[in-house]
C-alpha cells in the first residue's frame, strides 16, 4: 500500500497544540465523510469513535491515535528533501516541528479505512498533556466491546514494537505469536515504552493493545523530521496485522504492574513553550540519545 504523501502534508499544515485541537477534527471528520458508509460518535471529551461495518464481524481491530500536538506554529510549511520531511517556518525560514506525532498515525488511520471492510478507529483528544482523551475515551463501553485489539503508530523511529507502557504489559502472549512472522517480515520487535493513550486504553479496557513505530525523529521539538519510507513500512505492518490476525475473540490482557521510571510523573504538562520542548532534565533535544531516559 502506498503512503498519500499529499495526505499527509495536509495533516501536517494543520496547526493543533493540545486543547485547541478543532483544526484538525474538522480535518478528519471531513475526511471520513469522503470515504463513506462509516458510522460516527463523538463524546463529550471531543474524542472520536469511527466504526467501519460491510460484514457484521464479531469482534474488530481497533486503530488509535491523538489529534493534538506538542509545539504550535501557524505559518508551517512542509518540505521533503531526499525522502524525509521536515517543517519549516514560511517568514522567518527556521525549521518547526512537524506535529509528527501523531499527524503520522493520522495519516496510518485515514488510509486504513479507505481499505479495510471492518474497522474501529478512535481519534482521541489531548494526549501530550497526560492521556485525557483517551482515559475519557474508556467510558464508551458499547464501543469497546467488540474490540478484538488495539494498534497505534504513535513511536519514533522504525522497528519498534511497544508491548511495555504506561507501567503495564499492554499486549497478550496470544496476541504476539499471532504476529511473529509479520513482525519479522517488516523488522519490528518488541521494545518498552514510557506512555501513551494505548496504553490507558489497555489498563482500563484490560484488551491487548501496541504502539508502532511510524518513521518520525526527534518529536516535540523543532528537529522533528519524518523519514517517509519508513512510515510507509509501518502503514503495511499495520494492515498485514489487521489483514491476518484472525478476529474470533478479544485479546484480553491481566494487568501486571511493574515499577518503571518516568519524567512523566512529575512533569508539568502546562505552559508549554513555542518552540523545543524538553524534559525537565536535558536541554539538547536529543531524546534519541539520551543519557537520562534512554529510549
Amino acid at each position: 500500500m502506498k503512503l498519500d504523501v499529499n495526505l499527509l502534508k495536509r495533516l501536517y499544515a494543520i496547526n493543533h497544540p493540545s486543547k485547541h485541537e478543532w483544526p484538525m477534527l474538522s480535518f478528519i471528520i471531513n475526511e471520513c465523510y469522503k470515504i463513506g458508509d462509516l458510522h460516527f460518535e463523538q463524546d463529550g471529551y471531543c474524542n472520536i469513535f469511527i466504526t467501519k461495518n460491510t460484514s457484521n464481524p464479531d469482534f474488530y481491530p481497533c486503530v488509535i491515535c491523538h489529534t493534538d500536538q506538542v509545539t504550535s506554529c501557524d505559518h508551517k510549511e512542509v518540505r521533503i528533501k531526499d525522502g524525509r520531511v521536515y517543517g519549516k517556518d514560511k517568514f522567518t525560514g527556521k525549521q518547526v516541528a512537524l506535529g509528527a506525532d501523531d499527524a503520522n498515525g493520522i495519516c496510518c488511520a485515514l488510509q486504513l479505512l479507505k481499505v479495510v471492510p471492518d474497522l474501529k478507529v478512535v481519534f482521541t483528544t489531548e494526549e501530550e498533556v497526560g492521556f485525557l482523551g483517551a482515559d475519557y475515551a474508556t467510558s464508551n463501553i458499547d464501543f469497546f466491546y467488540n474490540v478484538s485489539y488495539m494498534i497505534q503508530a504513535d513511536r519514533r523511529g522504525n522497528s519498534d514494537l511497544i508491548t511495555f507502557t504506561n507501567g503495564i504489559y499492554s499486549a497478550s502472549q496470544a496476541w504476539l505469536q499471532e504476529i511473529t512472522g509479520i513482525m519479522a517480515e517488516y523488522g519490528y520487535k518488541e521494545e518498552y515504552g514510557i506512555g501513551t493513550d494505548v496504553g490507558v486504553l489497555s489498563e482500563k479496557l484490560q484488551l491487548s493493545g501496541v504502539n508502532i513505530s511510524c518513521g518520525y525523529y526527534k518529536e516535540h521539538t523543532n528537529s522533528e523530521s519524518t523519514v517517509l519510507t519508513e512510515l510507509e513500512k509501518c502503514l503495511n505492518f499495520m494492515l498485514a496485522i489487521i489483514t491476518n490476525v484472525p478476529l474470533d475473540k478479544q485479546y484480553e490482557i491481566k494487568v501486571d504492574y511493574k515499577a518503571y521510571n518516568s519524567y512523566y510523573d512529575s512533569y508539568t504538562f502546562n505552559d508549554y513553550p513555542s518552540d523545543d520542548l524538553a524534559c525537565e532534565h536535558c536541554k539538547t533535544y536529543d531524546c534519541m540519545n539520551c543519557k537520562i531516559y534512554p529510549m
